[in-house]
């Protein structure tokens, strides 16, 4: 086992280390796991562990997605660059380019007049301690709609402080879906998180800046800027 560096924890260390070993054995989820608790035993004598947990989060997310694991080698990428892991950039990156490959497809929810759809991701790390999870909707949110858009979105909040919702199929908010996800932000700011939706048409946005919503639903370009501004978070 590699020497315990002055100042940090033995608890972390130890950790780093089990998830280097179960990484090398083959026991990607055993790894993660460990990482996962390293992590949120990192504390203000921990800096100069830092480096070695975002660099065994890199080496973890290259194993996960030979295995296929996408969603789950993102967030460890993230977790790794929000640690200062430079080489962890590229890798997020060419994740958020092949979004279409692991966006899930979205299925109906709400009234049938309505035609509205959803489909969410696993919740993933955008930080060392946050999480983050990416909501599709597509369709309109419109009368009882509004309703099953809301039920959704906590849904979705449960277990992460970041929803990233896909508005890149939504042909229509009324102002009522749009003070649901208000209701939410407000939420997930008090803990150090929010909501973000990307991709949304201009008429959209343009309605969203103009009614002073943008504070709240920090309208993005794409999902890439959608992860930067969650793990920009220092969650």
């Amino acid at each position: 086992m590699r020497e315990r560096q002055s100042g940090t924890s033995p608890t972390t260390v130890e950790a780093v280390e089990a998830a280097r070993v179960a990484r090398e054995s083959g026991h990607l989820k055993v790894a993660q796991r460990a990482l996962d608790h390293a992590a949120k035993g990192l504390g203000p004598g921990d800096g100069p562990l830092r480096p070695r947990l975002a660099e065994e989060g890199d080496l973890l997310g290259r194993a996960l997605l030979a295995e296929g694991a996408t969603l789950a080698a993102l967030g460890e990428w993230l977790r790794s660059r929000a640690l200062g892991r430079a080489e962890a950039r590229g890798s997020v990156a060419s994740v958020a380019a092949e979004y279409g490959r692991w966006r899930p497809r979205p299925g109906p929810i709400g009234a049938p007049k309505d035609a509205l759809l959803a489909a969410a991701t696993g919740a993933f790390w955008v930080g060392p301690r946050a999480r983050a999870r990416v909501l599709i909707v597509e369709g309109g949110i419109t009368g009882e709609g509004t309703e099953a858009f809301g039920r959704v979105l906590e849904l979705c909040s449960r277990g992460a402080e970041w929803v990233l919702v896909d508005m890149a199929k939504l042909t229509y908010v009324g102002s009522a879906g749009l003070a649901v996800a208000v209701k939410l932000a407000e939420r997930l700011r008090a803990v150090k998180g929010g909501l973000c939706m990307f991709s949304m048409s201009p008429n959209l946005k343009l309605l969203v800046e103009t009614l002073g919503l943008a504070h709240f639903l920090n309208p993005s370009s794409a999902v890439a800027e959608a992860l930067d501004l969650a793990a920009g978070s220092g969650g």
